[in-house]
């Protein structure tokens, strides 16, 4: 990705589109974000990373996806040694302490598997009937987000809504769906299965409370991948990238 456009404007006719060339495809609007914070080196992890499978298949209006944490990778399991977690950064685990700090509603703190849902609230990857229930429960983000993509690699966004809140714009490009050979660590002889693993995160623009389009060049996504766009609240005065989510859709 290298070069970003994007203008501000009030909308003033009701129902007005994002316009593009024939050959973009459009993403879904969606009702619930969901990120699992996991690691390959985690024991633990993998119930939770078949959940979010299930959630992938199952809920078409909610963005499921994975952040791998880097913490894991320098454990020693015995004499199965240690595995580094090919999929994790810091960037990914810098954001599971930015949830940490806002005190978030269930189950807060930064702990493997977590799944967090909205930004609002936390809770352990693999509780399944918990997991039904927040994701049952209706929710009313305040901005309506839609994106296209087109063929030549640009990501074009819109966002509305009466929200007047400062926020960061982001997208996530993902793996659809990785399967990979444990031969060390906790896991150690695991097939491990990881949906929508998150591989390039980054802010592409900045909600100021406004209609707003954006367009985003060069955006590489290859045949076993997709993306995802969400506006979230940064709090802390902009220094931290987790906060609410505001809104968001798929590609």
């Amino acid at each position: 990705m290298k070069t970003i456009k994007w203008s501000c404007f009030i909308l003033v006719l009701s129902g007005a589109s994002l316009l593009v060339d024939s050959s973009a495809s459009a993403g879904e609007k969606a009702r619930h974000v969901v990120e699992l914070f996991t690691s390959q080196s985690c024991y633990s992890c993998p119930p939770a990373e078949k959940l979010l499978g299930e959630v992938v298949s199952d809920y078409s209006d909610v963005i499921a996806l994975e952040f791998h944490v880097d913490y894991w990778n320098d454990l020693v399991y015995g004499s199965a040694g240690q595995w580094q977690d090919p999929y994790s950064l810091p960037q990914y685990s810098k954001r599971q302490r930015d949830y940490r700090r806002l005190n978030l509603k269930g189950r807060n703190g930064v702990y493997t598997p977590q799944m967090v849902i909205n930004g609002n609230y936390a809770l352990v990857g693999s509780r399944a009937s918990q997991l039904h229930r927040q994701l049952r429960a209706d929710a009313r983000m305040p901005l309506a987000v839609s994106v296209e993509r087109t063929e030549n690699g640009r990501v074009n966004v819109a966002i509305e809504g009466n929200n007047s809140e400062t926020a960061d714009i982001w997208l996530a490009i993902y793996d659809k769906k990785q399967v990979t050979q444990i031969p060390s660590g906790e896991n150690k002889g695991k097939t491990l299965e990881n949906f929508n693993v998150v591989r390039n995160f980054s802010s592409v623009g900045k909600w100021q409370g406004k209609a707003l389009r954006l367009s985003v060049d060069d955006v590489k996504i290859q045949d076993n991948q997709s993306c995802a766009v969400f506006v979230q609240k940064a709090e802390a005065g902009g220094q931290r990238v987790a906060g609410p989510i505001l809104g968001a859709a798929s590609c």
